[in-house]
């Protein structure tokens, strides 16, 4: 018979209690972790998880009506009502099964007892044994519990459970917890005991231990734990790495949950062939709109920095090393006002301590530190910029770059159906500042202030279905301000002396160069055979004229300009140089030939792309006074190649080619296979000159590297993992990676082995440096990871990033 008694929504509510006891890291941790990582095995390990589910939204569980199912009921007025055989009782997505149940109606004590079963679409509960409850106070006791998260593999047991206060206390007897699949029960955290108070954030476990299989291998006296999605001040799991240079390498973090905006994290990381360095990361967001990170790195006496004649510190007068980094980021006004800094410094002439320690924080582009900070004010059709940005130069020969103190833009966009205006300007104060011990360094660098203003006017000539023409009218202002000391430093004397006399002029400068430029092209297309007849290849000439006169520049400074890399993309720009200070005259044609091939589904599986320009004028303009002058009438013949050939093949090529010299200037090249987990890649690249020193350009040597990745499944549980690069014209070998993974359901072990050529600096002169590193990773899935020595399975290498070097474009 089927009853409806709303008294029996009791024993439903009281195993709500379990829930917090199931989600919590037993163990050292920040903040509970998100379900553990599959690995290989995402399809398989967890298929006996149930899914989550819950009762629409804006309704009270509560208040839902209780449908009870038994197969006998016997109840008095005002005394015990039975149930027995087989019974359910239903509220939504509540389901509470036993064999027994029975409700005193004037104490409301509630019995339970022979398989129960709860489960409210959080958390499902069994037990063979009775549950005691009283529907008033909530005191509740459940004896040999077992419990399953839903839409998670966290599960476990206690042998006893008592609830009180509403539910909101639970202690737990005997407890268990794990997440690996029923029998791969592989580790098991087990305590004596565990408190938990719902109106905290933590529980606490007394007499815990982990056992692997069926042996304890940890044991923790007492530890607290968070049951909620918050963080917990303590000790997070310590690190190992071993390595040539620093030797064994141990670091220890202990974590600070200074309020739910702020936190610290302060690290000691010892190195038994350096000392002791303390690390802290300092992390803040008083509001979500402001935003950052300080972080501070400390060894106070490097033991290999303070030996007296080690080449690699000459620099350096005792062993003290530190960094300094501070990210911070603003919004205003709904994100119309931006503020931002991104500073990295470390102990002056300390130029080898990125190779050392490869700090967490800061970037190294090309030797270089940056120290900026930035602002801006953004609307659709304008925006006002800031920047202030200085330089940390980790190279002892180079010249400290130009600081800009400040930079400020304005840019103004406006469109029309016929036309597009804009306007880009800025104003530029670079200064200098820092010494060198370098006799690079003798001297004094010339500064300027410019000002530059440049409208654009673009006018769409044609514009149809297939072709196209577009003009665009620039004029171009310079103005600096400069000032030339009596006593320039070595470099900048060299650079910029021609026919024994400096070309730097002291004084006010300015430049007006106006630009003009057509670009058009037309779009061709067939019907392939190909793809089950629905293929369409397409035929895509381009052609562009600049046209800009010749102006003298060398009594310029160069504050923030360089060459710009020559690639098929690059020859229809209307620049030669990145930055201002160099502006070149041409008179050129630019010719350009795309062909590409879409499948039945409209992605695109092959792109060829062709294109040189002609110089109808050879430029004049040079980046310093004494570069040779042009002599090619032809730019490098540009090549750009991309292929899907299936969807398990894809291949990548680029060259340039000098036809007048008639040779390659550079190329790349890479062959990919994938195969669900099987990735594998060959690749090659090749740039003449490309190790080059500007102060002794005869070392100058072509780079010349080939390379292979591999990431390969053994089975479903082992992956072998590695990767390999040489300098062929040189005959060395620049990094060799191996690696080697156990994966399973719930924990996983990973071996990798490395050798890469480190550069480092010994006195004055870049060397490199062999160095081995090997690292073991132990991860129990649930819990965390022990030893951080090797990286997870990757393709990057220490030296070089696994780059997947194919630009193709799904057209739905």
């Amino acid at each position: 018979m089927t009853k409806r008694i709303a008294g029996i929504s009791g024993p439903l509510a009281l195993t709500l209690g379990l829930v917090p006891v199931l989600t919590p890291t037993v163990g050292w941790a920040a903040s509970p972790p998100a379900p553990p990582a599959t690995g290989l095995l995402d399809g398989l390990c967890y298929d006996y998880v149930p899914k989550v589910e819950k009762n629409p939204a804006g309704v009270d569980a509560n208040a839902l009506p209780v449908e009870v199912d038994a197969d006998r009921l016997d109840a008095k007025q005002g005394g015990t009502a039975v149930y027995q055989g087989d019974v359910k009782v239903r509220q939504g997505v509540r389901k509470f099964d036993s064999d027994y149940a029975q409700l005193d109606q004037k104490t409301r004590d509630v019995v339970a007892i022979g398989n129960i079963y709860y489960n409210d679409g959080q958390i499902t509960v069994t037990s063979d044994k009775t549950l005691k409850s009283n529907l008033d106070t909530k005191e509740s006791e459940l004896e040999e519990g077992r419990y399953q998260v839903h839409g998670s593999p966290v599960r476990g047991s206690a042998k006893r459970v008592v609830m009180a206060n509403n539910n909101q206390n639970i202690t737990l007897e005997g407890a268990q917890y794990t997440t690996c699949p029923p029998g791969q029960e592989v580790w098991t955290l087990k305590a004596g005991s565990i408190d938990i108070d719902q109106s905290q954030v933590f529980g606490e476990a007394w007499n815990a231990s982990l056992w692997l299989y069926d042996y304890p291998v940890f044991y923790f006296p007492y530890i607290n734990f968070p049951i909620k999605d918050e963080r917990k001040t303590g000790l997070l799991y310590p690190g190992y790495t071993q390595s040539t240079s620093n030797g064994m390498d141990i670091t220890q973090p202990f974590y600070w949950n200074i309020a739910p905006n702020y936190d610290a994290t302060i690290t000691q990381r010892f190195m038994d062939k350096r000392g002791l360095m303390e690390q802290v990361e300092f992390r803040y967001m008083p509001q979500p709109n402001h935003s950052g990170t300080l972080y501070f790195e400390n060894l106070a006496n490097d033991k290999q920095a303070s030996q007296a004649g080690n080449p690699q510190y000459s620099t350096l007068d005792d062993g003290h090393r530190y960094l300094l980094n501070a990210r911070h980021g603003s919004s205003l006004m709904d994100g119309a006002l931006r503020f931002g800094i991104d500073y990295t410094q470390v102990r002056a002439l300390d130029y080898n301590y990125f190779n050392d320690f490869s700090p967490p924080v800061g970037a190294q582009v090309d030797g270089q530190l940056q120290q900026s900070f930035t602002a801006g004010y953004y609307q659709p059709a304008w925006n006002l910029t800031a920047e202030a940005r200085t330089y940390q130069i980790l190279n002892p020969n180079a010249v400290l770059p130009h600081t800009m103190l400040p930079s400020l833009g304005y840019n103004f966009y406006h469109q029309q159906k016929w036309f597009d205006l804009a306007l880009n300007s800025e104003l530029t104060k670079f200064g200098y500042s820092g010494n060198n011990a370098s006799a690079q360094q003798a001297g004094e660098r010339y500064t300027a202030t410019r000002l530059h203003i440049a409208p654009t006017l673009t006018v769409p000539l044609i514009d149809a279905p297939g072709y196209y023409l577009t003009s665009q009218y620039k004029l171009m202002f310079s103005a600096y301000d400069q000032e030339v000391p009596n006593r320039l430093v070595t470099q900048d004397q060299r650079l910029f002396t021609k026919d024994g006399q400096l070309t730097l002029k002291e004084g006010t400068l300015s430049r007006t160069l106006p630009s003009l430029r057509f670009k058009g092209g037309m779009n061709f297309d067939r019907s392939l055979g190909w793809f089950n007849g629905k293929g369409t290849q397409t035929l895509e000439p381009e052609v562009q004229y600049l046209y800009i006169p010749y102006e003298n520049q060398d009594e310029i400074g160069i504050y923030d300009s360089t060459t710009v890399r020559q690639d098929y993309y690059s020859l229809f720009s209307d620049r030669r140089y990145a930055g201002l200070d160099r502006i070149s005259d041409a008179n050129r044609v630019t010719l350009g030939l795309t062909s590409r091939v879409y499948d039945d589904h409209g992605d695109e599986r092959l792109r060829l792309a062709l294109g040189q320009a002609f110089e109808l004028t050879k430029p004049k303009v040079r980046l310093y006074p004494n570069d040779p002058e042009s002599t090619n009438a032809r730019s490098l013949l540009s090549f750009e190649g991309d292929a899907r050939i299936t969807d398990r093949w894809l291949a990548h090529a680029g060259a340039q080619y000098d036809t007048e010299d008639n040779e390659f200037s550079s190329a790349n090249s890479a062959v990919e296979y994938r195969l669900d987990k099987l990735v594998s890649q060959v690749n090659y690249r090749f740039l003449k000159d490309g190790n080059r020193n500007i102060y002794n350009t005869a070392m100058a040597e072509d780079i010349s590297q080939a390379g292979l990745v591999l990431m390969a499944p053994i089975n479903p549980q082992w992956q072998l993992y590695g990767g390999y690069y040489r300098d062929v014209n040189q005959d060395i070998n620049i990094d060799r990676k191996l690696g080697l993974k156990y994966d399973s359901c719930c924990w996983s072990i990973n071996f990798s082995l490395e050798w890469h050529n480190q550069p480092v600096w010994e006195n004055s002169v870049l060397q490199a440096r062999s160095e081995k590193s090997i690292g073991v990773q132990f991860e129990m899935k649930g819990l965390g990871s022990v030893g951080t020595g090797g990286r997870s399975v990757t393709l990057d290498t220490e030296k070089l990033p696994y780059i997947r070097p194919f630009n193709l474009k799904d057209q739905q």
